[in-house]
């Protein structure tokens, strides 16, 4: 039997920063994907799910990009707004195969400051119950594709990277993941 490794990110659970963003700038994508170019917010936000703090790494962008300061901020005082709840069909898999006695584990980049007050122990994604185990970035201080969380989830949990299949929606993860000898599925939507 495999174990069977998800990832959370708009793979069990939707986030969309566009949502907020197509609100401030009117619908505009070419302003959004300028804002997004310009700033590195993006980049920035890889280092918060790396464990550097909200405060920190947005006052900094605020800093560098003044007529930006409004939007920047948004990444963290609209943050719930950027999720857009459990992608059902995904859960109703993870379901099947939680009834199935699979064993189940997550592995998300995912800011520490946000992951546990807003997701952990929200009832709405009660699904993360059925995770034997969820090794979070924020926590751990490193990310997908680092080599080094993959480690930390099967050290952790004893785990051989040829018993696990790895489930994810980026390719660098992905190819870490196959890297290591973990299966992988790129996931795209539920069908595929």
């Amino acid at each position: 039997m495999k174990n069977i490794i998800f990832d959370l990110g708009n793979v069990l659970i939707l986030w969309d920063p566009d949502v907020v963003y197509k609100k401030f700038f009117s619908g505009d994508l070419t302003k959004i994907q300028r804002f997004y170019e310009e700033t590195g917010i993006q980049k920035a936000n890889a280092e918060m799910d790396r464990g550097r703090p909200f405060q920190e790494a947005l006052s900094e962008l605020s800093g560098k990009f003044p007529h930006y300061h409004e939007p920047i901020q948004f990444w963290k005082t609209k943050w719930l707004e950027m999720i857009g709840g459990p992608i059902e069909d995904s859960v109703k898999v993870l379901e099947s195969l939680h009834a199935q006695g699979y064993p189940l584990y997550a592995l998300t980049n995912f800011a520490a400051e946000t992951f546990f007050p807003h997701i952990r122990h929200d009832h709405k994604y009660k699904f993360l119950n059925y995770f034997k185990d969820i090794v979070v970035s924020g926590v751990e201080q490193v990310i997908k594709p680092d080599p080094k969380i993959y480690e930390i989830l099967l050290r952790r949990n004893n785990l051989k990277p040829e018993n696990c299949i790895f489930i994810d929606d980026s390719s660098d993860n992905i190819n870490a993941a196959q890297n290591l000898g973990i299966a992988t599925i790129k996931f795209t939507n539920v069908t595929t």
